[in-house]
Order: structure tokens, then sequence, then C-alpha cells
């Protein structure tokens, strides 16, 4: 789930001075990595973000699909709270939904999250995740929150595995309010990892006590941030926080819902920055 509000993210400057939102509103792409973050359990509505094709996978941060839809999903492990659950269905999930990957743990070194050492995120991963390479599946790392803190959790992490963690794509969380800021992180982590991304929570949110982004930075925000990882070799998918109703404590600008519905999501159109309906801007 979300940060804590006392999160240590990156001091940057505002958002998108150096885009060019002319170029970014031409480029509309219908691009298959777009997913949902979606509230554990929740099948209101899933179906209207759906229906425009352009919205292939979601996860629920949890091993529990949503039946009302028929998108790909991917089960999460997130965490030592989670386990009992996890193991008992995990085989059944992936054999009743066709999965072809799942997520390790959510921000573990939060301690309002899944707050886990490296040594116990690899003991965990070993015992729960690694043997479901037998059946084909792809794993993504635990996803580290954008605190400082969170490359070198995955890195300690790593060193904790011991050669013995198939890790296939690196998880990784973001919110702050400067897409340049954004896209350097992504860079760092792949260029650090050598593997694929996924970014599996991000939004235009500020956890550092300024200002908060205006509906229109946002828009702007997702135009320059959504065609920079449509674009990428490197980021294979994303999912964006907001499509939940109750966004706690992200900015509610960042909503995709309204009047407690959601709207039909248009992902990748940049239709330009006028007022209306942000859904219709990513």
């Amino acid at each position: 789930m979300i940060p804590s509000i006392g999160f240590l993210l990156f001091h940057v400057a505002p958002v998108l001075a150096f885009v060019n939102h002319k170029i970014l509103q031409s480029r509309a792409t219908n691009s298959s990595k777009a997913g949902l973050a979606w509230p554990n359990g929740n099948a209101d509505d899933i179906d209207q973000y759906v229906t425009t094709g352009k919205v292939s996978w979601y996860y629920t941060w949890s091993p529990d699909a949503i039946s009302s839809t028929s998108i790909e999903f991917v089960p999460m492990l997130w965490g030592n709270n989670s386990v009992d659950n996890f193991s008992s269905t995990i085989n059944e999930t992936i054999s009743s939904n066709n999965v072809t990957a799942v997520l390790g743990m959510n921000e573990p070194q939060q301690s309002g999250q899944s707050n886990l050492t490296s040594a116990q995120g690899a003991e965990l991963w070993q015992t729960y995740l690694e043997p479901l390479k037998s059946q084909g599946i792809r794993l993504g790392s635990p996803a580290p929150s954008s605190a400082p803190s969170g490359k070198t959790w995955i890195q300690d992490f790593l060193t904790a595995c011991n050669g013995s963690c198939t890790v296939d794509f690196i998880a990784l969380h973001w919110y702050d309010i400067n897409a340049t800021a954004f896209i350097e992180y992504l860079e760092d982590f792949y260029n650090t990892f050598q593997r694929p991304l996924w970014v599996t929570e991000w939004a235009c949110q500020n956890y550092n006590g300024g200002s908060q982004c205006s509906y229109d930075d946002i828009v702007l925000f997702l135009n320059a941030t959504q065609s920079y990882m449509d674009s990428s070799d490197f980021v294979e998918r994303y999912s964006y926080f907001g499509a939940m109703q109750n966004l706690q404590g992200v900015n509610q600008d960042n909503a995709l819902t309204r009047d407690a519905k959601a709207m039909a999501v248009h992902l990748n159109c940049h239709k330009g920055i006028s007022h209306g309906n942000l859904v219709d801007r990513i």
C-alpha cells in the first residue's frame, strides 16, 4: 500500500519545468504496459477501467483475484502477515487465473508496511516464492518505497539471497512531484540491477511537507512519466496509484474516480491540460 506521511523522499524542484507538453500531447499510444493497483478485494467498477483495452493487468496487494474481470492478474506475497493466505491459495490462483508473474513483498524497508530486514525478505522469498519457478512463474522483487533506503534494501536482499533467489524483474514505488527525478530514479535502478522494471505504485505526491501538485501539474506529470515508460525498453509494466476511491493520504487530485464511481479510463491518450476528468489524461 501507500507510504506513510513520515517517509523521507527526495526533495526536488516543482513539477515538470523541463517538459515540452505539446510534444507529449502528440504521443498517443495504446500500451499493454498499463495496469491497475486495485484495492484489496474491491470488485466495484473495475470493468469501467478495462473496457478501452488499454489496461492489460492488475494486482491487489494479495494473492486474491477479482472474479469479475478477465484481464491478467498478478498475485503478491505482501509480507509476513499474509503468508498463510498466500501459501494456501497461490497454486490454485496460478492455475485458475493463468498467472505468469508474482510480486514480492510490499515496501519491506518501511515499518508501516511489510517491515522486513533483507535477511527476513530473503527467507520469505526462498520459502514461498522461489518454489514457484518450477511452474514457470516470473518473480518480481520486493517493491521498496522511494525513500533513500529502498535501493540499499534491494542490494542487501540480493546479497542475503546468496544466489538462491531468482529475481526476474525489479518492482518499485515512487512518490514525489518532479518527472525528471522520477525518470532519473528509474534509470538508476535499471543501471544498478540490470533487470526490467515494474513501477507498481507512482503518483504526483509530496511527502516532504511542501505544496502538493495542482490538477494541471498532475496532468503534465502523468503525460511525461507515462510517455517515458511507454517508450522505455526496460520498463515492462506500470500501475498508477489512483484507481481506488480512497487514496489513503495521497493528494486526492490524483484520483481516477469522481463521485464515488470510476470513470472510463483512457490510458495513454494525452489530450492536453484543459480542465476535465483526469482519467482522460492517463
